[in-house]
């Protein structure tokens, strides 16, 4: 080898470790781990660090996935003060009270609302210690390799208006075709990412799962999904079931059902009215009632949790009503508006917090909210539901009213001939399935109750088993 070559190999090895070097010091990327601090019980602290650098700015999404928390982000609209730096290989990331988180409000003084990493990014390994409010940990987080093949991305289309929506499919070992389930969310703007505990918790017992990103939201296009009808949503739910059972060897089309929480729950009843091919039927946190009444109830629940007055709760949820019927029949907006103008002026605490101002700002929109969502009933499409049905609900929901959802729903698919009913109520347990989790005794956050997990994942394992 000629000395020119020699030096050229050394010019190589040496860049080759530069690199090493740099990649091992890149901090973008996908960071995941799980503290090594235990909960006194429930789920273990999971956290998911998504960092980037466009024209060398720092970006951070977090996500918390057993308290449901997906990519929240910074720089973040919601708060003036939380911020992530990095430098010289050590990164902080730190959500500061005015962001309003509620899984961990209201659970001790409000300068420890807050969620911190602090971290060192060493040999491509990030270690540092994650905190919650008073929890805090040591943490080893580590860089995501590609997607798992058992969670490809897939694309669908709406069957109402043939809208483009993206999502993913979560599989278990081994080979199909399987059962599964498409998970339909409430009515906040969820990414395919929010129910993937629950839909890995399938796989592991031989369901798979398609879960999507709503209309309007991450990859699926459309108008905001506030501003779609139901029957919009239930139209992007049929072109999910579409998907699957054109699926075959991947997916079994006799056994695909539906799981749907909060607003979702209105949904799956009218797909499943409407398909009796639909296998199974899972409302978590809802239905029975019409939308309506689920609003004059949240309304009384989240003032009497505030300590109002009875008559104060009897007011505002007469005003409600009052809204509503105007909401359904155009009739009335003259009194119903003289009378906001009234609770304006008098500074009512009330109004127009607790949802009662929710969508009356004029007639025409009242109206337009009325046909798109307020004066959905399910009675009507529950009574041709003839799928199993599993309800579970929390005990402490200040949404809908759990016992009242249950009878109602045990009533409808009676009417209809159908007695293949499960109800469950869980203790302790809020409208999103959350408990109180504490370390050392002293509660620090609200995580999914592992209950509701194992009783989702043995009821739909009993229905779909052949």
């Amino acid at each position: 080898m000629t000395e020119f070559h020699r030096r050229v190999r050394l010019a190589l090895i040496l860049l080759s470790i530069a690199a090493f070097r740099s990649s091992a010091q890149d901090i973008t990327g996908v960071w995941t781990g799980t503290a090594d601090v235990r909960p006194d019980s429930g789920f273990p602290v999971g956290l998911r660090l998504k960092i980037s650098r466009p024209n060398d700015s720092l970006r951070v999404a977090l996500s918390l996935p057993q308290s449901h928390l997906v990519d929240l982000e910074i720089p973040s609209p919601y708060s003036d003060s939380s911020f992530a730096t990095y430098k010289k290989g050590h990164v902080h990331v730190e959500f500061t009270p005015d962001i309003g988180l509620g899984f961990i409000g209201m659970l001790g003084p409000r300068d420890e609302e807050r969620i911190v990493f602090d971290g060192d990014l060493k040999d491509g390994t990030l270690l540092g210690e994650l905190r919650i409010t008073s929890y805090r940990s040591p943490i080893t987080l580590k860089r995501s390799q590609s997607a798992s093949p058992r969670e490809p991305s897939i694309s669908f289309y709406s069957s109402n208006d043939s809208l483009r929506l993206g999502g993913k499919l979560i599989l278990p070992e081994g080979n199909g075709p399987f059962p599964a389930a498409i998970f339909v969310t409430g009515s906040d703007p969820d990414t395919r990412e929010a129910w993937r505990v629950e839909a890995r918790a399938l796989a592991e017992r031989g369901v798979a799962s398609l879960l999507y990103d709503k209309r309007g939201v991450g990859e699926s296009s459309g108008a905001s999904h506030d501003l779609a009808s139901w029957d919009d949503l239930a139209g992007d739910v049929e072109g999910a079931v579409a998907y699957l059972r054109s699926r075959r060897g991947l997916i079994d089309p006799n056994r695909v059902g539906l799981i749907g929480q909060s607003q979702g729950t209105w949904i799956i009843a009218k797909v499943a009215a409407t398909d009796p091919r639909i296998s199974f039927l899972v409302s978590i946190s809802g239905s029975g009632i019409s939308a309506a009444a689920q609003e004059t109830y949240r309304t009384g629940a989240l003032m009497k949790r505030a300590d109002f007055a009875a008559e104060e709760i009897a007011r505002a949820q007469e005003f409600q009503r009052q809204k509503f019927m105007v909401a359904r029949t155009g009739l009335g907006w003259e009194s119903l508006d003289s009378a906001m103008k009234k609770l304006r002026a008098d500074s009512v605490k009330w109004f127009p917090g607790y949802g009662t101002g929710a969508g009356a700002r004029t007639l025409a929109s009242l109206r337009m909210y009325g046909v798109l969502q307020f004066n959905y009933d399910p009675t009507r499409d529950l009574m041709k539901v003839k799928a199993p049905v599993f309800n579970i609900m929390g005990a402490d929901d200040v949404v809908f009213p759990p016992e009242t959802v249950a009878d109602r729903m045990r009533t409808a698919l009676r009417r209809g001939g159908n007695t293949k009913f499960t109800s469950v109520i869980l203790p302790k347990t809020t409208h999103g399935m959350m408990m109180l989790q504490a370390h050392s005794g002293k509660t620090f956050r609200r995580a999914i109750n592992p209950e509701f997990i194992r009783q989702l994942s043995d009821w739909i394992s009993s229905q779909t088993r052949r």
